[in-house]
């Protein structure tokens, strides 16, 4: 058999395990180790990894370039105005990255060397977690964690089994059960397990949590055992054991190659949309320098040729030269290196840190806070946080993001008639009169529907709900047992178990396969079988059981009525009957916005039991397609199925769902439900949550079983959507797999004409092809979706915005998230307030950032012209370098982390005022023109402005001297520093203390810096000329009369249109005229409020008084 599973390993390139490899001395090297690194860098690859990384950007590639062309020449300023920013940058974006590196290199550390048990020379020994290697056996106790992928050998309990909690790896707080295979379960001596012989064969690792195949082939006490091994007998790194003492298990991946390794890898990255925008104004300014570079070097040749340059004795340049290849190339590479500053070298990493600050608000806000204490707004990515403001299309799950995902069991029908749970009992429900009656005793078949729900589930009992026993009289004065407390994977089950505990009919639990069940006091044995799990396929779930009263087998089934009703038989009128009546209560329960389950059940031989048996235990050994082999047996198993009746479960919406969903639509946000759910039930959901507007117009697409039928219906919807009106579309999965292979196009076009689109049955495949036909449209909408469960998490990546909600399926939606949060009620205040606000702030820093560089360069552009493009530089060599790392900085900063251009109060209650940031107009090609419209006009007025001033070649400076090149460079650029901070200044529209206080230290820090630089009496800033030039600016009093009237009037046209744009704008007089009417109201009530103290003092006598006196 060994050499079977070593050839079926080579064949089939599986993944083949040998137990207690060290003893056996077998090589382990092809596996890797047990080490888990999520660090990036090392001490020696660090350095060139991470500069590698930061020059892969566009704007950091460039000034590299930059500054080893400036080393190349004799350049007009310092090679430091080029290689101190950049080294700036880079070393703060690389300190950042060092540091966040090191974190993650502490926490593998603590990790790889916590303390294991693993079984070595025939006894167990403590080794690190990086020190177990693939089929070591590992012992693990209650409380512990998994260190590695371990296959479940042996577990302290009577039944093989073991419970384990799997927070860490999807979030899911509720127990889970594994299970040992039968011939090692009972060995649990450490000597027995070292001499334990066996091979695993087995998948090779992948990222699937739920899928695990497998077949081991074991020799234990010299009996030659083969098992086939499933998801069930894997028990993965990162879950934590529960109520088992102790368990052993193989290692089967290690290391990297472990289940939650392949999980954590890291997602693929999103850009904004003002990211996007950025880089193609980057592009736009690469191009203009280029041409202002060619456009300067030619025009230098061309006006000043040698016989202009010989008749200017006064400059000192050589006769009859001619010009060469190094000359021009001299020109242009000066040209460049004095022209290349409007590209803001900045602009990264000041972005990076405001964004990375502008995270921790949302986390900070009380408002999108749930219940719990780790129920705060999670941000897994300040990368996007200003695409919150730009959303055109969420898509969103139902159960447990629009719903609580907490079940309850409120209807049921059985052999045709209607039942209702009303206060905790079950009663019989008049469909006529919709009234429920008192049942005197539980008929027979309900009995029967009870037992089959209280067996078909996978539900275990941890502990008493209670201390105290629950009695409840029947008819027949049968007391009940006490209720039990039920873990589930499944909200649903658990509902379903406990309704029944409530009506009479207890799952006490499981003990060595027998099932206990008490109805009304009497104790039922049966013995479980099989459990044929759930899956998404069969759309139901089966277990057969033996009941030990009268030895009959059964195989009962719950699951989606579209799957459990073609499977019962209609051979006879009765049976027909009972499947026409099940399928309307069906239907009326869907109507009322219940979850629905059809249940069935069969009678099987024994010789059809061992058939089936032997069937599926054949197929569950198969490698290859397993699930295909184990499929077509349970097909024939539930098959021929006598149908008991079925269930209606209620999940109650979440609070605000309808408010939020509202203000969404007013915000011009397009708003598609994505359900497993069927069409019933979603559509009901749909009107209760105001998801759908009751004069709208529905349009269906449900039921298409062909090409012909489908183009047909599709027309017929492009033809009504065409007319006036508001449209609603409902879809089902089945119909969505024809509409999108062969109509995507039409089938978009028409749910973009709908405000709500309802889809039901989807599969979580589906719901990520929905949301990608959406953003890969032609007019590629921005698009959001948000869920709570696993199911969701390929829609979620899938979207431009990926939203999680912490609910009751687990936090892998969070985990796998941009932005996660407790309700689905908290969407509004992110979108509606967060959202816009990040966008204006992140799109005007952006803009700022590109018009400070035109408003500081063009100026260096106008003087070429008057000093014969020379490539003389205009500012000074610490103004070009200090410019944008920190004159320019701090106030635009404070501004992307403060900014509030609409108060929270008024786009919480105006959500229509999120669609002025529509269509990412802020940062438009028409809005980036204006900014550089204004960023010319300041240039010109401040440099042309300052040339006026200095016109009379003395500016007013003492003894009739002259200026310089330096005084008016320097002029010039403090200047330019203070007109660009007041922009912004300008700009801002919520004013406080920080962004004040901002603005002072900028200021002050810039005449201190300039103070000491210019006062430092030492080569070379003496040679140079730069000594107390700063000093010798405030002798002049018209030059600095001159710097302020210019920075006036360079403001002066940009105060002008935000007061005549805000006084135009009909939001600001609404606001303003609320306002107004707010405070009006609070004077008449603090006046009324006097008027009644004055009346009361006016009242009392003078008795009174001397009494108080």
């Amino acid at each position: 058999m060994a050499q079977r599973l070593l050839n079926m390993a080579v064949a089939d390139n599986s993944r083949l395990v040998s137990i207690n490899s060290s003893r056996e001395g077998q090589e382990t090297r092809h596996f890797c180790s047990n080490d888990i690194i999520t660090s990036k860098y090392t001490v020696f690859t660090f350095l060139p990894k991470n500069l590698f990384e930061q020059f892969r950007r566009l704007a950091n590639f460039y000034f590299l370039c930059l500054a080893f062309l400036h080393l190349s020449i004799e350049s007009p300023v310092s090679p430091l105005t080029s290689v101190l920013p950049l080294v700036f940058v880079v070393t703060v974006t690389g300190i950042k990255q060092a540091y966040e590196d090191w974190l993650r290199h502490r926490e593998d550390n603590k990790v790889n060397n916590a303390p294991a048990r693993v079984l070595r020379e025939g006894s167990i020994k403590e080794v690190r977690w990086r020190d177990i290697a693939v089929g070591d056996i590992v012992e693990v106790a209650d409380g512990e964690e998994i260190p590695t992928d371990l296959l479940l050998l042996a577990a302290e309990d009577p039944e093989g089994k073991c419970a384990v909690t799997t927070a860490n790896l999807d979030g899911e707080t509720n127990l889970k059960t594994f299970f040992c295979p039968d011939a090692t379960q009972n060995t649990l001596d450490p000597g027995s397990l070292w001499s334990v012989q066996g091979r695993i064969l087995c998948q090779l690792p992948h990222a699937n949590l739920y899928d695990y195949k497998g077949v081991l082939d074991v020799v234990n006490e010299g009996d030659n055992c083969t098992a086939s091994l499933a998801t069930q007998n894997l028990l993965l790194r990162g879950a934590k054991l529960r109520h088992t003492p102790r368990i052993y298990g193989v290692a089967v991946y290690t290391g990297r190659e472990t289940k939650m390794a392949l999980n954590s890898k890291l997602k693929n990255n999103k850009f904004s949309t003002v990211e996007k925008s950025m880089n193609y104004f980057l592009i736009f300014f690469l191009f203009l320098l280029i041409f202002e570079v060619a456009l300067c070097t030619i025009l230098k040749y061309e006006l000043y040729s040698q016989e202009v340059t010989n008749t200017m004795w006064y400059i000192d340049l050589p006769t009859n030269a001619t010009v060469t290849a190094g000359d021009v190339y001299q020109d242009g590479v000066s040209f460049l290196i004095i022209f290349s500053y409007i590209i803001p070298i900045s602009l990264y990493v000041t972005l990076e840190m405001q964004k990375f600050l502008g995270t921790m608000f949302m986390a900070w806000d009380d408002d999108l806070r749930g219940d719990g204490e780790d129920e705060g707004a999670r941000v897994n990515t300040s990368d996007l946080n200003e695409e919150l403001g730009q959303v055109q299309y969420l898509f969103t799950d139902k159960t447990g993001t629009l719903t609580e995902n907490i079940m309850h069991f409120r209807n049921c029908s059985v052999d045709g008639a209607k039942y209702a749970d009303a206060e905790g009992e079950i009663h019989a429900l008049d469909e006529e009169t919709n009234r429920t009656a008192a049942l005197p005793s539980l008929p027979v078949h309900l009995v029967t529907f009870l037992e089959t729900l209280a067996l078909c589930h996978t539900v275990q009992v941890t502990a008493l709900g209670r201390g105290t026993a629950e009695q409840t009289a029947s008819s027949d004065n049968i007391e009940l047992s006490q209720l039990k407390h039920y873990q589930a994977s499944s909200p649903d089950e658990k509902a379903l178990v406990e309704a029944c505990a409530r009506y009479g009919v207890v799952f006490e639990g499981q003990n060595n396969s027998q099932l206990t069940l008490n109805v009304k006091g009497k104790r039922g044995i049966f013995t479980l079988l099989q459990v044929l799990e759930f899956d998404s396929d069969r759309k139901c779930m089966s277990v057969v059981v033996r009941d030990e009263t009268n030895q009959k087998i059964w195989l009962l089934t719950k699951g989606a009525e579209s799957s459990v009703l073609k499977r019962c038989l209609l051979s006879t009128s009765e049976q027909q009957r009972m499947h026409d009546v099940t399928l309307k209560h069906i239907d009326d329960f869907a109507m009322l916005g219940l979850r629905t389950l059809a249940v069935a059940r069969r009678e099987l031989t024994e010789k059809q039991y061992e058939d089936f048996a032997s069937q599926l235990s054949q197929a569950k050994q198969v490698l290859e397609d397993r699930e295909e082999a184990v499929r077509k047996v349970t097909n024939r198993m539930e098959a021929d199925l006598t149908l008991l009746g079925a269930t209606g479960v209620e999940d109650l919406l979440q609070d605000g769902v309808q408010e939020t969903l509202e203000s969404l639509r007013v915000a011009g946000i397009k708003v598609w439900v994505l359900t497993g759910d069927k069409v019933e039930t979603a559509v009901n959901i749909a009107y209760s949550c105001g998801h759908f507007k009751r004069f709208m117009t529905i349009l269906t697409l449900t039921g298409l079983q062909d090409k012909e039928t489908a183009y047909s219906k599709l027309q017929e919807c492009k033809e009504t959507c065409n007319l006036d009106g508001s449209f609603g579309l409902v879809v089902d999965g089945q119909s969505l797999v024809l509409l999108l292979e062969h109509f995507e196009e039409e089938f978009y076009a028409v749910g973009r004409r709908c405000w709500s689109v309802v889809c039901c049955r989807m599969s979580p495949k589906q719901k990520a092809e929905i949301v990608h036909m959406a953003k890969t449209s032609r007019e590629h909408p921005i698009c959001a979706a948000i869920g709570d469960g696993a199911n969701d998490v390929s829609m979620i990546q899938e979207a431009h915005v990926g939203l999680g909600i912490m609910g009751k399926e687990g936090r892998q939606a969070v985990r796998c998230s941009d932005f996660g949060f407790a309700k689905f009620r908290f969407l509004k205040k992110m979108l509606l307030v967060h959202g816009h606000w990040n966008y204006v702030r992140v799109a005007v820093f952006v803009q700022f950032s590109f018009y400070k560089n035109v408003a500081f360069n063009t100026p260096i552009v106008f003087y070429s012209i008057w000093n014969a493009f020379s490539t003389q530089s205009l500012y000074e060599s610490l103004a070009l370098t200090m410019f944008n790392i920190t004159f320019t900085s701090l106030p635009v900063l404070i501004y992307g982390l403060f900014e509030q251009n609409i108060p929270p109060n008024i786009l919480m209650t105006r959500p229509h005022l999120y669609q002025r940031n529509a269509n990412n107009v802020a940062m438009s090609w028409l809005a980036f023109l204006k900014w550089n419209l204004f960023a010319l006009w300041h240039a010109g007025a401040m440099f042309f402005g300052l040339w006026l001033t200095c016109w009379d070649d003395t500016c007013g400076l003492p003894g009739g001297a002259t200026q310089d090149l330096y005084l008016f460079g320097l002029a010039l650029g403090t200047l330019c520093t203070f007109v660009t901070n007041m922009k912004i200044v300008l700009e801002a529209n919520f004013y406080n203390v920080l962004l004040l206080g901002a603005l002072v230290i900028t200021t002050v820090g810039y005449a201190a810096l300039y103070l000491l630089y210019s006062g430092i009496p030492a080569e070379p800033f003496i040679k140079y000329g730069i000594f107390s030039v700063y000093y010798r600016l405030f002798e002049s009093a018209s030059l600095n009369l001159g710097c302020l009237v210019v920075g006036i009037a360079c403001l002066l046209p940009d105060l002008v249109l935000k007061v005549v744009g805000r006084s135009l704008d009909p939001e600001i007089k609404l606001w303003a005229r609320a306002k107004r009417k707010q405070e009006k109201l609070l004077e008449e009530t603090v006046y009324e409020i006097n008027e009644a103290f004055e009346a009361e003092e006016i009242s009392v006598s003078p008795d009174q008084n001397k009494v108080l006196l």
